[in-house]
């Protein structure tokens, strides 16, 4: 049987789930309808789209069910994408003492090292005070807009176990895993993390990451160590590579010196105060390593950003920015603010702005302006209206812009699992 097929299986049984147990089961979800108009550097389009999830929970008979798809009409062209549909069952009784397995079977979704992704093809999960593993196998597919994979098989198996307090360390977590990734050849890949809370020493950490045998190199590795000063601050040092997952980065995220659509690796210190409960900064200082399209990193550079964020007695939000990297013949110098406030206990407003000065080795300098505003509208308590919309202005590239309204359906949430 094609490692596509396993989604039939809740397929068919999904209706039936959705009319039985009504008395101890629950149905959630959100239903979302949005018109927008899009303009960016390479892309310009318009869009209608339709998207329906939900969630069925069965707690007495121990089943979970979940769909998520999508319809849209965009530039003339229709699509629809499913993504997510499956069942989970919950057993209790298993041959190992005080732990549960739960199947599932269909389209999930995954998001790890590998991207994010859709799966499908089947998951066990045994789960337990003292241990979880979790063995997953199944045809990956790309999600569109996110840097993911599509290949002919994916399997894998991770164990997760719980680590007691120890030398003035916090609990934590050990987790261990294998992947392999099969299409023209296959790749094994091993990952590994260690995470521990703070504790009588006030310290924490995390060390994790993916090694490739086939390669001997290691991939997406972050650490970092961090501990109080005082009652009021903390100090954290972090080394991480990063590649983005999402190719249509957030309105922050394009002007962030920081992000980058090639890999890149990064030393950074910080030091986080919060003189009162309504106000709080962070100062960052960081080298940069970028990968170059040639292969390998270079392009070495440093950074400082400083944050400021606050809460205003009604409830605004405020944050700001200042950000400076510069890389050899390459700088950016930005200033980003963000001002968040509820116009009425029914209405609430989110305003954005950049101002960022960069000097590229093969446009010169450009000079950005953007702004970004969304008001939201709680027409009823389940349902909620929408509209934004972004203007950008370049010195030395085109303008964007972008613009939408939004109208969403929520119906008993709990414990609603959706994309971000």
């Amino acid at each position: 049987m094609p490692l596509c097929y396993p989604f039939a299986v809740p397929l068919c049984l999904l209706p039936c789930l959705l009319f039985a147990g009504m008395a101890t089961a629950g149905l959630s979800g959100r239903i979302d309808a949005l018109m927008q108009a899009d303009k960016r550097v390479f892309a310009d389009q318009g869009q209608i789209e339709g998207r329906g999830d939900l969630l069925f929970v069965d707690d007495e008979q121990g089943i979970r069910s979940g769909l998520s798809l999508a319809l849209r009409r965009r530039d003339g062209d229709d699509q629809a994408h499913l993504y997510q549909l499956f069942v989970e069952k919950r057993f209790l009784q298993t041959l190992i003492p005080g732990q549960q397995l739960h199947v599932s079977l269909g389209r999930l979704q995954r998001a790890d090292g590998l991207g994010f992704y859709t799966l499908d093809g089947a998951r066990l999960r045994l789960q337990g005070q003292r241990l979880s593993v979790n063995a997953y196998a199944g045809r990956p597919a790309r999600i569109e807009d996110f840097l993911g994979i599509s290949a002919q098989a994916l399997y894998g198996v991770d164990v997760h176990y719980p680590l007691p307090s120890r030398a003035g360390m916090g609990p934590g977590t050990l987790r261990l895993g294998w992947q392999r990734l099969v299409d023209e050849r296959f790749v094994d890949r091993i990952n590994a993390g260690w995470r521990t809370a703070a504790g009588k020493a006030s310290l924490a950490s995390l060390l994790q990451g993916t090694y490739l045998p086939a390669e001997r190199r290691l991939e997406n590795v972050q650490a970092y160590v961090e501990g109080n000063v005082s009652k009021k601050s903390f100090a954290r040092l972090r080394f991480e590579t990063y590649t983005p997952s999402h190719a249509r980065l957030s309105f922050r995220q394009r002007f962030y010196a920081h992000y980058a659509l090639n890999g890149q690796m990064t030393l950074s210190g910080e030091w986080h105060h919060r003189p009162r409960h309504d106000l709080s900064g962070q100062l960052r200082l960081r080298h940069v390593w970028r990968e170059s399209p040639q292969g390998g990193y270079a392009n070495n550079g440093y950074g400082i950003s400083l944050d400021v964020s606050g809460r205003r007695p009604r409830g605004q939000t405020w944050g700001a920015q200042f950000d400076h990297l510069r890389l050899h013949d390459n700088q950016n110098i930005g200033l980003y603010f963000q001002y968040v406030a509820a116009l009425t206990a029914k209405r609430r407003s989110v305003i954005s702005g950049i101002v960022q000065f960069q000097q590229r080795r093969l446009i010169g300098n450009n000079r950005v302006l953007g702004l970004e505003a969304q008001v939201e509208q709680a027409i009823r308590a389940d349902l909620y209206a929408s509209c934004f919309v972004s203007f950008i202005h370049n010195s030395h590239l085109q303008n964007e812009y972008r613009a939408g309204v939004r109208l969403s359906y929520l119906f008993d949430d709990r414990g609603l699992r959706l994309l971000p």
